[in-house]
Order: C-alpha cells, then structure tokens, then sequence
C-alpha cells in the first residue's frame, strides 16, 4: 500500500533532481565527472537553450557538450576548467554523462557551480559528490544556490 501511494505521489508531483559527481585525481592533475538527468527533464531543459540566449545546435554530442558546458562548471582558482564530453549515453530513464579536464598546478580554491534544470523547476535539487584530495562531501544546489566553493591547499 505504501509503495502505491508513494507512486501515486510521484506521479502527481514529479521529482526534479539531478545527480553530478565530481573527482580530482591530484597525481595525474584530472577532473572526472559524471552527470546523471532525468531525459525527459534534460529534453526540456535543452529546448531553453544557452543561458546567453543562444539555441543549442550541432550533432548530439556538440548539443550535448554545450548544455553541460553552460550548466555544470567547476572553477580552479577562479577561472574555468575546459570540461571534455567523454560519453553520453540513455539508461531507462536517464541520461548520463561522463567528462574530463586537465587541473592546473597550485590550485587553492575550487568552485563548483550547478544551474541544471534551475530555469525549469522552482524546487530544482542538483545534488553533488565531490571529492579532492582526501576532501569528501555532498551538497544540494538548489534554484537560489548554485555555487559552491571549497577551499583546498
């Protein structure tokens, strides 16, 4: 019974989330990230386009590497890592996205900001895992917050 009525729920009330793991390996200086979307909430999410204004156009994987790069961001010392689409692929229900960067050297602070689905959704959670050097934490953006900044040495 409570899993009908969770169901029901659900239905009535869609879930927006969405998941993004970041992970620095400090040895080879590589940022690996994941991110995991709902797919009819990404298809949405896309027809807004760029937060410049621009529309998102190109093959599936250009559209998708211009969603995520507008998106996601992770800031070393206040300046952007150059985020690479290493995979894309459809789960079920799910899209999910694998990328990688190069670190700089003498990184002191990292800033990771989050505004997937933020246009769409006024109770919009991203949630975060993200790990640096020894550093372990989760966060949930929301609509209002989508930046976080770590402090590293």
């Amino acid at each position: 019974m409570k899993t009908i009525a969770l169901t029901i729920l659900l239905l009535v009330h869609p879930v927006h989330v969405s998941l993004t793991g970041i992970d620095y390996d400090r040895v080879n200086r590589v940022w690996s990230v994941f991110v995991k979307i709902w797919s009819d909430d990404l298809e949405s999410d896309m027809k807004l386009g760029l937060r410049n204004g621009e529309q998102i156009t190109g093959s599936t994987d250009e559209m998708y590497s211009a969603y995520l790069a507008d998106r996601v961001m992770i800031l070393e010392n206040g300046k952007p890592v150059q985020l690479k689409l290493i995979s894309a692929g459809i789960d079920g229900l799910e899209h999910r996205f694998a990328l990688q960067a190069k670190g700089k050297k003498g990184v002191s602070s990292i800033t990771v900001m989050n505004r997937i689905m933020t246009r769409l959704y006024e109770d919009q959670a991203n949630m975060l895992l993200f790990s640096f050097d020894g550093l372990e934490e989760g966060y949930r953006f929301t609509v209002t917050d989508t930046m976080k900044s770590y402090q590293v040495k």
